[in-house]
């Protein structure tokens, strides 16, 4: 009789277990975003962490299941271990899993541009790309086909506005847009001309970098606007870079509406204006 009363009052060893790595877990993938974020560790490394995390979520939910076999049988203690355990490790799987629609919708593509045919390049920003990075260079035609299917929208943006104009707009839009700019060549006095802007953007919960390239070429009436925007890290996107293409381009066409051309280039979209959606 003793021993079986000793038995039932014995808790689990797989809940013991679930809980455990449930809670290491969860520790491993906070810590590895707060570090990343906060203290800029190495981005594969915060990967790694964050797959690690990912597999001992999978390992407590299985643990989770052998003790809920164990509980049932032995009748041992461990219920609210188990259900602790199990709460935290689905949260653990559960956002990577969320990304899965998106994963599938996409394609696996990590630089975008608004011309994939000559993208602007990054001269100052391929330089800060350390050892194990993505190579700056565009990859080139397959990567230009798979975007051209997914994000046809990713057009460059032509204006009625001057070279310069279009050049100060654009610095603007991406300082209004909390980027990064590590480098910025202004447009010439030559005809045509053309400026060239790159930044570094983050993104928002885990603070991976992204780096931008802004081309601006044109005349005094008329301008150019493209952008590019390349993960460092990682061969898929999740569809951010072509995200932030977008909003860059938005908030620049925000900054031509919101400021008053020059009276040339005024008459100048007067007579263009119907030319386009992609016309400003």
């Amino acid at each position: 009789m003793r021993l079986s009363r000793d038995l039932k009052e014995t808790t689990s060893r797989f809940a013991v277990w679930c809980s455990s790595v449930a809670l290491f877990s969860a520790a491993l993938i906070l810590s590895s975003l707060f570090l990343h974020r906060l203290f800029s560790i190495p981005t594969p490394v915060a990967l790694n962490l964050l797959k690690l995390s990912i597999f001992c979520g999978l390992l407590a939910m299985a643990l989770g299941v052998l003790a809920t076999i164990d509980i049932w049988r032995n009748g041992s203690r461990g219920v609210s271990r188990v259900f602790m355990g199990g709460l935290i490790s689905l949260i653990v799987v559960a956002w990577p899993l969320l990304l899965l629609p998106t994963i599938n919708s996409i394609p696996e593509i990590n630089d975008v541009s608004t011309d994939t045919a000559a993208p602007p390049p990054f001269e100052t920003l391929a330089a800060r790309r350390p050892p194990g990075a993505n190579m700056p260079d565009y990859p080139g035609a397959p990567f230009a086909s798979q975007q051209q299917q997914a994000f046809p929208d990713l057009k460059p943006l032509f204006i009625n506005r001057s070279v310069a104009e279009a050049y100060d707009v654009s610095v603007d839009a991406m300082k209004r847009l909390g980027m990064n700019i590590v480098s910025s060549n202004a447009p010439g006095e030559e005809i045509p001309a053309e400026g060239h802007i790159e930044a570094y953007d983050r993104t928002l919960v885990w603070g991976f970098y992204d780096d931008v390239a802004v081309r601006v070429s044109g005349n005094q009436v008329t301008a150019k606007i493209d952008v590019r925007s390349a993960s460092r890290y990682g061969r898929h996107d999740l569809g951010r870079n072509a995200e932030r293409t977008r909003r860059l381009l938005r908030e620049i066409v925000a900054r031509l509406e919101a400021t008053v051309s020059t009276p040339m280039a005024r008459r100048t979209r007067s007579r263009g204006g119907r030319r386009g959606s992609n016309r400003r």
